[in-house]
C-alpha cells in the first residue's frame, strides 16, 4: 500500500476507522494498575506503547501535511 497514490478522503475514512477499532480494544482491556507506567522490567504497558506511537505518527502527519499542532496549518 506504501507508495500508491490514494484518494485523500478514502485515506483519512479508512484512518479513522483503524483508530476507532484502537480505541474500542483499548476501552475493551481491562485496567490495571501499572498503565501508563513503567512495569518492574521497564516496559511499558500495551496502551501507553501504542499511544506512544500514535503520537509519533499524528507528528510525522501533521509535519508531512504541514499543519501544526492543533490542526491549524502553518
Amino acid at each position: 500500500m506504501a507508495g500508491e497514490a490514494d484518494d485523500p478522503e478514502d485515506a483519512a475514512a479508512r484512518l479513522e476507522a483503524a483508530l476507532e477499532r484502537i480505541a474500542r480494544l483499548a476501552g475493551a482491556r481491562p485496567a490495571s494498575p501499572s498503565d501508563g507506567a513503567p512495569d518492574q522490567t521497564g516496559e511499558q504497558s500495551p496502551v501507553e506503547e501504542i499511544a506512544a506511537r500514535l503520537d509519533s505518527l499524528i507528528d510525522r502527519l501533521r509535519a508531512v501535511l504541514g499543519g501544526s499542532p492543533g490542526g491549524k496549518p502553518g
